[in-house]
């Protein structure tokens, strides 16, 4: 059986189980008759829900009605962040000491043609479009990270190795298609991820630059990632060596803040092996627009297009967590978009990073112009302040985005000028009542 457990969970009607419906007296028959049939193979299912992953939902537990155990767990895609996979896990081995335990199912989405800046700037829509490959990439990281070290399962699988059909589906840059693989429908593409794998399980050399399809750069500045087996992989960039780096952790070689030429990118990777090296390239392309330019699409895990300028998605923060005033996607049609007033990038501004948080941008010294965008959610004039302090100087003091909108949904922009010595503006956005909140930031060299 697989996930036939899913009870009383908001996926429950999409797939036709109705309230009340118990499987464990069809499990009992057919565990019986597998039995009768054929003694030697032991029985087994795969469960989707059990250990709290839908809130209160009424899950019937039925993992006891088969020999073995199997669960498919889908931490960090349909709910929860992939470290809560290990300790479901546990509670899991716990509920039943005795059973062997196998993880049946593990993934999640990537679009080759869809791309972040940063896998954290934004929550993943794994019902809509939002699926950058780089994401699937992190989510197998992180995942694997927690597999790997454990000794107590009989087994795991992936999900999937290839992209595959599916009638229900509208997600990525795909209709009609589960975009879980590590490859393509078609078979023509081998994500990122695909090497993760094989730098990990295969002795074959290997090295692969991630975000490779990701040519068009919204930013100056970014961190290469490459999967390397080799013992020390060096990177260079444009035929200057930008260091090497040695047995990276899960095979995965992280060069940080690296500053990207204006034009053409030639990015090598060289695996140095004792049989010689072995070499990955790619071309990333920098605008002329974007090289002493910061615009970011706060809240985004993707970033929105604009009519002012290239933007990229939510990085360069910490702290704060992102939001949007546009309903979520889920199970059904798609709802509709709200409209935002006062501007014609309405899904730039729809998202929003809140809380009490900093941007630190690694940009040139010089004299910047910062604007600011922003939206009012939810909160009443005078409910939300903050202020924004550029490198210690309070530029904009109990901002109170309400109040200056004079509406709700209408966007409020506030700009100031900056100079910057020492390579690092620090953008400080500090609560002074409830919580601060931008939607967009661009800081552009005068």
């Amino acid at each position: 059986a697989n996930e036939v457990d899913f009870g009383s969970t908001p996926v429950a009607p999409f797939i036709g189980i109705t309230s009340g419906s118990d499987p464990a007296p069809l499990l009992r028959e057919l565990r019986a008759l597998s039995a009768a049939t054929d003694p030697s193979r032991p029985t087994v299912l795969a469960t989707c829900c059990e250990g709290g992953m839908f809130g209160d939902a009424e899950i019937p537990i039925v993992a006891n009605e088969a020999d073995l155990g199997g669960a498919n767990r889908y931490f960090g895609w349909y709910y929860g962040k992939p470290s809560q996979l290990g300790s479901n896990i546990a509670a899991l081995r716990a509920a039943r000491p005795d059973q062997p335990l196998s993880i049946t199912e593990y993934g999640a989405g990537g679009a080759v043609t869809i791309h972040t800046d940063d896998v954290m700037g934004g929550p993943v829509d794994a019902r809509g479009r939002d699926q950058p490959e780089e994401y699937l990439s992190y989510f197998h990281e992180e995942s694997w990270a927690i597999l790997d070290a454990r000794k107590d399962l009989w087994a795991t699988w992936l999900w999937n190795a290839f992209d595959f059909a599916t009638l229900v589906r509208k997600e990525g840059d795909a209709q009609d298609i589960n975009t879980k693989g590590l490859v393509t429908y078609d078979r023509k593409v081998k994500k990122d991820a695909f090497f993760f794998y094989k730098a990990n399980w295969n002795p074959a050399p290997t090295v692969h630059i991630t975000g490779r399809r990701y040519v068009n750069r919204a930013y100056p500045v970014t961190h290469v990632r490459v999967y390397s087996n080799a013992p020390a992989t060096e990177l260079q960039l444009n035929g200057r060596t930008l260091g090497v780096r040695k047995d990276c952790p899960q095979k995965i070689c992280i060069w940080e803040n690296v500053q990207l030429d204006q034009g053409s990118n030639a990015v090598t990777a060289v695996g140095l092996f004792a049989d010689g090296p072995v070499r990955d390239s790619v071309n990333w392309t920098l605008e002329a627009g974007s090289t002493r330019a910061f615009r970011i699409d706060s809240g985004a895990l993707v970033a929105a297009q604009s009519g002012g300028g290239r933007f990229g998605s939510d990085a360069f923060f910490t702290g704060g967590t992102a939001g949007s005033v546009q309903p979520a996607s889920g199970y059904g049609p798609p709802r509709p978009r709200k409209e935002v007033h006062g501007t014609a990038d309405t899904m730039l501004i729809s998202t929003y990073r809140e809380g009490d948080f900093t941007y630190r941008l690694p940009v040139a010294d010089g004299t910047y112009r910062v604007t600011l965008s922003f939206i009012e959610p939810a909160a009443a004039a005078g409910e939300r302040q903050f202020d924004v302090i550029a490198n210690g100087e309070k530029k904009l003091r109990s901002l109170d985005v309400a109040a200056l909108a004079g509406a709700p949904m209408t966007m409020v922009t506030r700009d100031f000028k900056v100079k910057v010595t020492g390579g690092k503006l620090v953008l400080q956005f500090t609560p002074v009542k409830g919580q601060a909140i931008v939607s967009a930031i661009a800081v552009e060299a005068m």
